[in-house]
């Protein structure tokens, strides 16, 4: 959460010079009857340019964001797809399960770090909705049980994917998948991340993305 918590924390002391100059602008009309009408006039122009500087400011944050985001998804992405085709080992391994919703908890901070924005954090269906940098929707499914997971899964992901217009989906399952599902996803946007694929995209989102973007 380190990022989120900068993220509040930049737009919050903006937030608050931009209520200290409301308030010094209101004390120069309303209270300050001793001062001339000249450092009357001063007072709240200088809160006035105070006030719209803030926020450019915040404008200026906020477009600073989609534009690193965008940067880091891209290149993460593009380590992530080359990691894959070329079947590296990943440095990142899972050697025992995760317990309770932690292999949902780390989907969300790798996928966060590595430029998503995610819609459901607190999911009762069971998929992730991510946001991506060009504003398109994207779905995860983690399921951790000791045997692959079978066809209809995977087919209930695509079918979720359908109904919600999204782009691409990834299934989250380090136990790994049956060769029926393997063969069914072949010409299907859906990644079948097994402990190895989940390892790639961490070992990428530690590497290509940023802790800034974390939630």
């Amino acid at each position: 959460m380190p990022g989120q918590r900068h993220r509040a924390r930049l737009d919050g002391i903006l937030l608050t010079i931009i209520a200290l100059f409301v308030l010094g602008g209101l004390i120069a009309l309303g209270f300050l009857r001793n001062l001339s009408r000249e450092n009357r006039a001063l007072i709240v122009i200088i809160s006035s340019a105070g006030i719209i500087g803030c926020f450019v400011g915040l404008m200026f944050l906020s477009a600073f964001r989609r534009r690193l985001r965008k940067r880091i998804w891209l290149r993460a992405m593009a380590a992530w797809n080359e990691s894959s085709q070329a079947r590296n080992s990943p440095k990142f391994m899972m050697t025992s399960p995760l317990l309770g919703d932690g292999l949902r908890h780390l989907a969300i901070q790798i996928y966060s770090q590595m430029g998503y924005r995610i819609a459901n954090r607190e999911a009762e269906d069971g998929y992730l909705q991510l946001i991506n940098p060009d504003g398109r929707i994207e779905l995860i499914a983690c399921k951790q049980q000791p045997d692959p997971i079978k066809l209809h899964h995977v087919y209930s992901l695509e079918l979720e994917m359908k109904r919600t217009e999204a782009v691409r989906g990834f299934f989250w399952a380090p136990a790994g998948f049956t060769s029926e599902a393997i063969d069914w996803v072949v010409r299907r946007s859906i990644v079948l991340a097994d402990k190895h694929e989940i390892g790639r995209l961490v070992d990428c989102a530690h590497a290509k993305g940023s802790r800034f973007l974390e939630y």
